[in-house]
Order: structure tokens, then sequence, then C-alpha cells
């Protein structure tokens, strides 16, 4: 497993925190909601956050990973969470029409494109979307790899080295053209600096920059975090 995956059960992300926080202000978890699904789960450390928040909702992880899973479900006390190994690209019909809320947490930059995603995430029919990830607010994509010569095992075809930045105006479109529109998209800058880490190996930290005084970088590389809430169009 990730150290972070570890750390974040007992230490949330403040980014974490703050995506909870929006979801709540923006009044997406009231009595009416019932289940929740997180694509792109884990070991189930973010879900750990919400459900001790929310121990009404029901709470369904996703991820492809199936060590990851059977790690997530012997460290998972919290009844009110569930994981299952599944791939998002695959068909979504066994998902679609039962879950109040859909969120995915730091997965999305590490598709190459992410078409069919959005397509799968609106086909579970969800009421909303939570999606906190790297984007613009212009026309363009950014395909960025991490290539790590202290960690041979990390291979080219990992896509957990990728931190790819995607065009917010083409996922408007997206979202429009599967019945969802975007009622917030905010940029997410850490209220505290992070410190960076030492020899320059791979990790978060923040500098000062003209964007905000905690500007979040990894390595060489700006990570511009938003987070986007979608809802499901009324009829």
């Amino acid at each position: 497993m990730k150290d972070s995956e570890l750390i974040q059960l007992y230490k949330p992300y403040e980014s974490t925190k703050a995506f909870y926080n929006q979801i709540q202000k923006s009044k997406l978890l009231n009595r009416n909601t019932k289940s929740i699904i997180d694509i792109g789960t884990g070991i189930g450390s973010n879900l750990q956050y919400f459900s001790k928040k929310n121990k009404t909702i029901k709470f369904l992880g996703l991820d492809y990973q199936s060590d990851r899973i059977k790690f997530g479900r012997k460290i998972n006390k919290n009844s009110n969470i569930s994981l299952k190994r599944f791939n998002i690209l695959k068909s979504v019909k066994n998902f679609s029409g039962k879950f109040d809320g859909l969120i995915c947490i730091h997965t999305l930059c590490c598709f190459k494109k992410i078409d069919l995603v959005i397509k799968n995430f609106c086909l579970i029919k969800p009421k909303w979307i939570a999606i906190n990830s790297l984007f613009f607010e212009g026309p363009l994509d950014v395909l960025i790899h991490i290539r790590d010569h202290d960690n041979p095992k990390l291979k080219d075809n990992n896509p957990n080295s990728d931190f790819n930045i995607f065009s917010l105006s083409n996922l408007e479109k997206m979202f429009q053209k599967y019945g969802y529109k975007i009622v917030i998209k905010k940029p997410f800058f850490p209220k505290k600096k992070i410190k960076k880490p030492p020899k320059n190996v791979r990790g978060s930290y923040t500098i000062k920059t003209e964007m905000n005084k905690n500007t979040t970088f990894s390595g060489p590389v700006f990570l511009p975090w938003y987070f986007i809430i979608a809802k499901k169009k009324e009829i």
C-alpha cells in the first residue's frame, strides 16, 4: 500500500476535509441522502472520513486494484462502508440508479482520457457528482507522467504516476451531453504551508506564487487542484 493512503486513515489530508466541507456546504448531504459511491477508492481512506461523519449513509467504494480492496476490507471497521473491485471503464448498468451521490477523489488525473469515465459516472445516474482532481480553465488537456529513477518498480504504464490535467470547458460539455450541469468549480489551495520533501523526492509541497501563497507542486509540476460539483438536470 502507499504510505499516503495509510496515513490518511488517522490523519486525513487537508484537501479531503475541504472537499467534504464543500459538499456539505452545497447541501448535498442531508436526510434524503441514503447512498454514495466512491470511484477509485483505493483502500477506502477517504470513505473512512466521510462515513464517520455520516453514519446513516451507505458508502460503496470501487477500485480496479484487488490488493487495495482486500486490504481495505481488513482494516475497514465502519459498518456503513463496503468495498468492491471494479473497473470504471466497464459497464456500470448494475450500479445505475442506486446512488444519491458520486465522489471521485484524486483519481480522475490518473486517466489518459476521461470521456468514457465521465460517461459512466453519468450512467450511474446519481443526483450529484463531486470530483477532486486537476483541471485547467481553457480548452486544453495536459498529460503528465512521472518517471521515478529511484523506484524502478514504478513502470511507465502505471497510472499512479500520472498527474493529468483536463480541460474544464470540455468537462462542462461532456456533462451537458449526459444531462448534468456543473454548479461548482472551485480551485483548491491549502490553508497551511506543506514542506518540500527531502532530496527532491516525489511528494506534494507548497510555495508562494502570484496565484496563491500556498500553491501546490509535486517535484517540478504545478498541481491545479479543483473541486467540481455537477448536478443532474431536472427533466
